[in-house]
C-alpha cells in the first residue's frame, strides 16, 4: 500500500531534508521511525528538498508498506515516535502509482521578517532585519518576477546539470501585520536557493541598495555571476504542494 504523508517541521536542528552522510536530516530521522515499526529499511521520497535551517507548514512525502495500519494508526504512531519539531498532519492511502515529487503541480513559500525589535526568540524562525523598509519599492521589485522567466540568475543550480531553468511564478505577496512582513510565493517549482535568492534581492531593493533596472537586468542576464544576495534560511516556510488531483481547489 502507498501512503501519502503531510507534515510539518520546524527545520532549526536539521541539516535539510535530504540524507546527508554526517549530517541529522528530516529525511533520515523519518525512515529511522518507519524502518523501526517495519523491522527492515524503508526509504520516503519527498515532495522535494529543504535546507538546511527551513522549516515546513505542509511538506509531503510517501512510502510503501505491507503494515495492516489504517490512517489513523499510522499518523498517531508515528507522532508519538518522532522528536517534538516534526509532527504528521495526516496520511492517507495513495494510488499505487501516486508520486510525491513528481506529481506536484506547484509549491507555495513564505518568508517571514521581522523589522521590529530584535527578538532573540524567534531567531531561527524570522529574520530579524531591524529598520525602516521601502514596502512599495518592494512590492515593485518581487512585481518583476511574476511570470514565465529564465531564472538561471536566482538559483544555485549547475546550468549543464538542470538544462532548464525557466520556471513561472504564479503570485508573490507581501502582507505587513504591523512589524512582521510576510512574503508568499507560488509557483509551478523552485530551484536550489531560488526563494531565498529572490527574497535576498527584493531586500536589497526595500534598502535602496539596488534599483529596480539592476534587478531587471540581473534577471535578463541568465548568469550565476550577477547575483550573490540569498536571504537566511530561518524565514523561509514551505506553506503548500499542490498536486494534480487539488488543482481545482
Amino acid at each position: 500500500m502507498r501512503y501519502k504523508v503531510k507534515m510539518m517541521y520546524d527545520g532549526s536542528n536539521y541539516y535539510g531534508w535530504q540524507v546527508q552522510p554526517r549530517e541529522i536530516s528530516i529525511q533520515e530521522t523519518i525512515q529511522e521511525v518507519l524502518s523501526r515499526m517495519h523491522n527492515h529499511p524503508i526509504v520516503i521520497v519527498g515532495s522535494g528538498r529543504t535546507d538546511s535551517g527551513v522549516h515546513a507548514l505542509s511538506q509531503v512525502f510517501h512510502f510503501d508498506s505491507d503494515m495492516k495500519l489504517n490512517c489513523d494508526q499510522w499518523r498517531k504512531s508515528m507522532n508519538r515516535q518522532f522528536p517534538e519539531d516534526l509532527f504528521v498532519l495526516s496520511v492517507e492511502v495513495a494510488d499505487p502509482e501516486w508520486h510525491a515529487r513528481f506529481d506536484a503541480i506547484r509549491k507555495c513559500y513564505e518568508y517571514r521578517i521581522n523589522t521590529g525589535q530584535y527578538d532573540p526568540f524567534n531567531v531561527r524562525r524570522v529574520l530579524q532585519l531591524e529598520g525602516e523598509l521601502d514596502i512599495d519599492r518592494m512590492r515593485q521589485a518581487m512585481q518583476i518576477f511574476v511570470g514565465t522567466h529564465d531564472f538561471t540568475s536566482f538559483c544555485t543550480n549547475r546550468s549543464e546539470i538542470t538544462i532548464d531553468q525557466v520556471r513561472t511564478i504564479y503570485k508573490f505577496n507581501l502582507i505587513q501585520e504591523g512589524q512582521l512582513l510576510r512574503f508568499v510565493i507560488e509557483g509551478d517549482g523552485f530551484m536550489r536557493y531560488m526563494v531565498r535568492m529572490l527574497i535576498g534581492v527584493v531586500i536589497e531593493a526595500g534598502q535602496h541598495k539596488l534599483t529596480l533596472i539592476k534587478i531587471q537586468a540581473m534577471l535578463e542576464a541568465k548568469s550565476k555571476t550577477v547575483n550573490k544576495h540569498v536571504a537566511k534560511a530561518c524565514g523561509l516556510y514551505l506553506v503548500d504542494v499542490f498536486y494534480k488531483e487539488e488543482s481545482s481547489q
